[in-house]
């Protein structure tokens, strides 16, 4: 979600007619984005909502000596804890796990995590792996569906005998201009559907820049599709 309340409430209104009974958000909940308390309080109040921690929520847990970019990336990380701190939602974002599990109808396991099952950082679940590539990253993973998140890049895949789903980004969306999210139904066997969602990406751009926050540039940039990141 990366702090884009606009974007999750956007998601959040897409959603409302599926009668979700439980929700997953798999980590980088906070950092880049303008509202990282409102985003926390608003998958808070979710029915059934289990979180996962990704490497920029740790990044804000253990300070910016942490984070691997240099500059606004590291003072973006600076401005997010000291609003969770402030807010009182430093030590909640602190307690998040790295991985939730699930078991389908039939006794379809599922396995949500953030990077990979062994990291919350480097590769991920995405569309541009080599078969060879994803396998290697999800096997011995305990799981039959594997759902991750940190590409930004949706995806559905069967690589051996796993199905890999990424839902691509709520907050910082590439190769696309919307907010994405997924569906996963175990009613009647298993489907999935995709979704994006437009949101008010100026509004987005408007807040950072009125809250004044480090990473305004890098948000508008790929939010508008002019960073490499974005593509």
């Amino acid at each position: 979600v990366h702090g884009n309340a606009v974007a999750l409430r956007a998601v959040l209104d897409d959603a409302s007619c599926y009668g979700v009974e439980r929700w997953w958000a798999l980590g980088d909940l906070v950092v880049f984005g303008p509202r990282p308390a409102e985003v926390l309080q608003l998958l808070s109040g979710l029915p059934s909502m289990e979180f996962v921690m990704g490497n920029t929520d740790r990044h804000v847990v253990e300070g910016t000596s942490a984070f691997s970019m240099a500059g606004a990336g590291a003072r973006g990380v600076a401005w997010t804890q000291g609003v969770l701190s402030q807010a009182g939602m430093l030590d909640w974002l602190s307690g998040l796990p790295a991985s939730q599990t699930l078991e389908l109808s039939g006794g379809t396991r599922m396995l949500g995590i953030h990077a990979s099952p062994s990291s919350d950082d480097g590769p991920g679940i995405d569309p541009d792996s080599s078969d060879e590539q994803l396998e290697g990253l999800l096997n011995g993973c305990g799981a039959e569906v594997v759902v991750g998140g940190h590409t930004h890049l949706a995806t559905d895949r069967i690589v051996g005998a796993i199905r890999a789903l990424n839902p691509g980004s709520v907050g910082l969306p590439r190769r696309c201009r919307g907010a994405g999210w997924l569906v996963v139904d175990d009613e009647d066997g298993l489907t999935v559907e995709q979704h994006v969602v437009p949101f008010d990406i100026d509004a987005v751009i408007s807040d950072s820049r009125a809250r004044r926050h480090p990473n305004a540039d890098y948000v508008e940039s790929v939010l508008t599709g002019r960073h490499p990141n974005a593509h």
